[in-house]
């Protein structure tokens, strides 16, 4: 009767020492940290205050996010012996080998560009009256980033961000970088902006009925303009085919004050206003200074031009 209950014993695993420590290997486990845990790849039987500390143990580092790492079973039970982390009469069983799987976070074309896109709308008030948008070279690939509280920079390759070649992002989880990424692309800003109506040459002088606003693509352009009545009366310093946007740098304004025209002076400081009448050396621009003749004084003195036939001295 004894020897049959002995067999009994030895099939149904029951013959060990009564209380010892059990660790049952796992055939896999998921990890969210970046090390691996005696917890994570095994069972530890009856819940004490011995299995709770055995659980914490480290046993390997965990791979990349998204990937698989495979450990020996013997290997952690060796390195937890040699180390007397754990009883002498723990009871081992379970799986020879254990897949460890890091889960993670997949942050695909799609985040990215959402990123990107949603960086630009937070600089709006930066920008021009556009529509602005990137456009990739090419997508992303997708990719996995550890779990945990993600946070992105995203930097532009012109800190103006139009003209833009490139967006590169910078992924911290728990403030830790964990990831650092260039999207190739262009910046497209869609406006409404002044073009001529038609082929103007050089010294043209700009008129409401010679231009005209169009959707054009700004990202290129250097000061365009938005309004054809801001640019009336002034002169193209280069000559432009019908359709050409019309940039600051391609106009200059008329004299208001010509070589030899009588100008009043006027001088305005606190409670003193005083007025005279000159005669203007040079020609002038709006808040250029020339050079003007005090009829009373006829003394020479700089003015800055304030309005057609009215200078001002500046103290």
């Amino acid at each position: 009767m004894i020897k049959v209950l002995l067999i009994v014993l030895l099939i149904f695993g029951l013959c060990r020492t009564t209380g010892a420590t059990e660790i049952i290997f796992k055939q896999t486990a998921d990890v969210d940290d970046a090390v691996i845990r005696l917890g994570d790849v095994a069972n530890l039987g009856e819940k004490t205050e011995l299995t709770q500390a055995l659980a914490t143990l480290t046993v390997g580092q965990a791979p990349p996010p998204g990937e698989p790492i495979v450990l020996r079973a013997q290997t952690i039970q060796h390195a937890l012996l040699t180390g007397k982390a754990v009883p002498e009469d723990t009871a081992w069983s379970g799986s020879p080998a254990i897949t460890v799987n890091r889960l993670g976070v997949t942050i695909g074309p799609d985040r990215i560009m959402t990123i990107i896109a949603d960086y630009i709308h937070d600089q709006k008030k930066n920008l021009p009256e556009a529509e602005v948008k990137f456009i990739p070279t090419s997508l992303p690939l997708p990719f996995q980033l550890p779990k945990g509280e993600l946070a992105t920079e995203v930097i532009p390759s012109n800190p103006g961000i139009l003209g833009s070649s490139r967006f590169s992002l910078i992924f911290r989880v728990g403030n830790e970088v964990v990831k650092n990424m260039s999207v190739r692309g262009k910046i497209e800003a869609i406006a409404n902006v002044v073009v001529t109506g038609q082929a103007l040459p050089k010294g043209s002088i700009l008129k409401p009925e010679l231009l005209s606003t169009a959707p054009t693509d700004i990202s290129d352009l250097v000061a365009p303009q938005f309004e054809p009545n801001d640019l009336a009366g002034m002169k193209l310093t280069r000559s432009l085919r019908a359709g050409s946007p019309v940039l600051a740098g391609m106009v200059e304004s008329l004299p208001v004050v010509r070589r030899g025209e009588k100008v009043k002076i006027f001088l305005n400081s606190g409670s003193m206003h005083i007025s005279a009448t000159g005669f203007a050396f040079t020609d002038g621009r709006i808040d250029e200074m020339i050079r003007v003749q005090n009829l009373s004084s006829n003394k020479l003195i700089y003015c800055r031009v304030a309005a057609p036939g009215l200078v001002e001295v500046l103290l």
